[in-house]
């Protein structure tokens, strides 16, 4: 029987601020507005990561970096004219979550003028309800 030391402490509020932050903290990326859906992308690189992406203008996210943070990036080639990389995926040097996805300069392509943002990294209050599809990019 659990007593009642071994209670969770209730969740915290949600807050109107909807900045997405990888486990450690150091790396987060502020949105807009809520989504409207997610998408849970089931190509073989999202798929592994374990992301469930909402799409934005690059001019409408603002990514940061706390002192002593880094964020890696993967340009991923197994995609593309001449698996020439076209969509970088973003994630925390010392943590490692997956927090965006972004297209390289000078790309003309399909949806040249998005980003996905890994909304896994948003508190799961903030995500409840939404509507969620799963396609193949």
């Amino acid at each position: 029987m659990a007593s009642i030391k071994d209670e969770l402490p209730a969740p915290a509020a949600l807050s109107n601020d909807l900045t997405a932050t990888c486990h450690c903290g150091r790396v987060r990326v502020k949105i807009p507005q809520k989504p409207t859906k997610l998408n849970q992308c089931h190509c073989t690189v999202c798929y592994k990561y374990g992301a469930m992406w909402a799409y934005y203008e690059p001019a409408q996210i603002s990514v940061s970096v706390d002192q002593g943070g880094e964020v890696v990036s993967y340009g991923r080639q197994d995609m593309g004219e001449n698996r020439v990389p076209h969509n970088v995926f973003n994630f925390c040097g010392h943590c490692g979550c997956v927090t965006h996805w972004s297209r390289l300069p000078g790309y003309k392509g399909r949806a040249s003028n998005k980003m996905g943002v890994n909304c896994r990294m948003l508190p799961e209050k903030a995500i409840e309800g939404i509507a969620r599809e799963i396609s193949y990019c």
